[in-house]
């Protein structure tokens, strides 16, 4: 008499039904997934089978480990593009997912499938700082001389790794953060014979013979070097012609014998700091002002005199206007 009163109300019986709906639910929902763990996965390389498993997901699991082998060591996989493919293999002969680790592995050592991966790692690294540059006024372009030495720091950077099947094809890195920002370098950087529109703290090149005032400059720091016969090193001595060529050589004018032949003439009256003054069996540089340097004879080397106007043949410009 209970039973039938209770079932005479409506909302109970739809708690009932509801219940014993949602217990076939779940008997349902457990039996799929034990017969899907008992159904046979194939991993094929896009074409073949390289082996079954027990399971889809011991099929996804082989995958997984297989391209966390083939990932740069020690980072995060950010993307993966395989050829590799899971799919039902009913009646198909499994093995262990150990052994199809291994198979899978060895098809992609074997180059049977493309795998690409990208993956990230986070380290800290030493870094050198950039030097602070000083502008030296009598040196050459392109030479540097270290005026105090850095220290390196430390910084932490995110690197970005390309594998295709376990080879590092490409790496990308990026600064996060500066740890240890440490010392820069002071290097001092010449400007004489600056190639136009180059930056004198970035240049790497030879001087270039395009003003005369900046071979003027150089050829003035050499005043008092021996006088040598026949020599033309800037180290060891020169006469007056070895002079004028060893000068012009650093700027990247290699002169000939006969001297007086070189460049092009121009009167004295228009000379320009750098032009080579031609006097009887002598020759010196002009840097402005009536005034010369040239290799006078052993007894004074290289130095700075008024120019011998009355001796004057002629005047030869090398750089060109």
């Amino acid at each position: 008499m209970k039973i039938r009163e209770f079932l005479k109300k409506p909302h109970r019986l739809f708690a009932i039904l509801t219940m014993f709906a949602a217990i076939l639910v779940a008997d349902v929902i457990m039996w799929s997934a034990h017969i899907s763990a008992l159904t046979p996965y194939a991993i094929t390389n896009g074409e073949d089978v390289v082996c079954c498993v027990r399971g889809r997901s011991n099929a996804r699991d082989v995958l997984r480990n297989v391209f966390s082998d083939l990932a740069e060591e020690d980072s995060r996989i950010a993307a993966v593009s395989s050829d590799y493919q899971v799919m039902k293999a009913p009646g198909s002969e499994v093995i262990s997912t150990e052994a199809a680790y291994d198979a899978v592995l060895q098809s992609a050592d074997e180059g049977e499938a493309e795998v690409t991966i990208v993956s990230t790692r986070t380290e800290n690294v030493t870094y050198t700082p950039d030097p602070d540059y000083e502008k030296n006024l009598l040196m050459l372009a392109g030479d540097a001389d270290i005026i105090s030495e850095g220290e390196d720091g430390e910084k932490m950077v995110s690197v970005a790794y390309k594998t295709v099947n376990g080879e590092t094809e490409d790496t990308d890195v990026a600064d996060l953060k500066v740890l240890n920002a440490g010392v820069p370098a002071v290097v001092e950087k010449g400007v004489l014979g600056l190639p136009d529109g180059e930056e004198w703290s970035t240049y790497e090149g030879d001087p270039v013979c395009n003003s005369g005032d900046d071979v003027a400059t150089t050829a003035k720091q050499y005043v008092g070097l021996n006088y040598v016969w026949g020599g033309k090193s800037l180290e060891t001595g020169v006469d007056c012609s070895g002079f004028v060529m060893a000068v012009y050589r650093l700027y990247g004018e290699n002169l000939h014998y006969p001297l007086e032949n070189e460049g092009r003439s121009v009167s004295y009256g228009d000379a320009q700091p750098g032009d080579i003054l031609y006097f009887p069996g002598h020759f010196g540089m002009y840097i402005g002002d009536g005034m010369m340097v040239h290799a006078a004879n052993p007894r004074k080397g290289v130095c700075i005199e008024p120019v011998w106007g009355r001796s004057i043949l002629d005047v030869r410009r090398i750089v060109r206007d």
